[in-house]
């Protein structure tokens, strides 16, 4: 008998243990699930069904933080109406009223067109005198590595034993480089219908003179710094050929900007 006791003992604990399990498990799933405490009893287990069928049919949107951008229910269903039904029209934008006098435009392109004529003949000008004085140079080096021993003692006005060099070099491009561009500058006049309104031509005077200025010189190897300083001057000095054209150039581009339409 003492065995079927202990067997029968063990048993009963099994079934406490089980219980207690049950329980703890019950008490769990109230939490979670929020429920309130039912009484231990068959009705309980409707009771928990229900609950868990109702907590299943929840919006599972409900189980994330509400943001605040979306609408209100009552803007919710306005934008579904207004999507549903007829579409509003979006607001008629009023029209922007220009700032430019559409009828100045051909004489601001006009303008536009001289000043880029101006600017381009600076540039185009000051490079072709740059080259000019680079040559100008060389041949100076040349001509003095060439000087006899007699005429090292008896100089030569530097004027003279330039001249030609001179002519050569410096004269000679840049009266066809201003050419070009007065030829520039009337295709641009005729563009427009100012052609014929003005003599549009460069005065080229100012290369008579050529390299008068060297006179005073002698033409020597130990004169070659101030010859060369002294022609330098003459063509892209302060008051030199280079003022001279691109003083000239800005007065033909405005007194072309000054002519009336025909």
């Amino acid at each position: 008998l003492q065995p079927i006791a202990g067997l029968l003992a063990r048993k009963a604990t099994q079934r406490t243990a089980r219980g207690r399990a049950i329980t703890d498990r019950r008490e769990l799933c109230r939490t979670s699930l929020g429920l309130a405490q039912i009484p231990d009893t068959a009705p309980q287990s409707n009771s928990l069904w229900s609950s868990t069928v109702t907590f299943l049919k929840r919006d599972i949107k409900s189980f994330f933080p509400r943001d605040d951008r979306s609408g209100t229910p009552t803007e919710q269903g306005a934008g579904a109406s207004d999507y549903l039904g007829t579409l509003v029209p979006a607001p008629v934008e009023t029209p922007i009223e220009s700032l430019v006098d559409m009828s100045k435009l051909p004489e601001m392109a006009f303008r536009r067109d001289v000043i880029d004529w101006r600017d381009n003949f600076h540039v185009n000008l000051m490079n072709a005198l740059s080259r000019s004085n680079d040559a100008f140079a060389q041949q100076v080096h040349a001509e003095l590595a060439d000087t006899s021993l007699f005429r090292k003692l008896v100089s030569r006005e530097s004027d003279q034993v330039l001249q030609h060099s001179f002519t050569r070099l410096v004269r000679l491009p840049l009266i066809n480089a201003l050419l070009n561009e007065e030829a520039n500058l009337n295709v641009c006049a005729r563009k427009w219908g100012r052609g014929g309104k003005g003599d549009l031509t460069f005065d080229l005077s100012a290369l008579n003179a050529e390299c008068a200025s060297l006179h005073d010189i002698g033409f020597k190897p130990s004169n070659r710094d101030l010859i060369l300083s002294r022609s330098k001057e003459i063509i892209m000095g302060p008051v030199s050929l280079a003022t001279v054209f691109c003083d000239q150039g800005l007065h033909l581009s405005r007194k072309l900007m000054n002519t009336k339409a025909s």
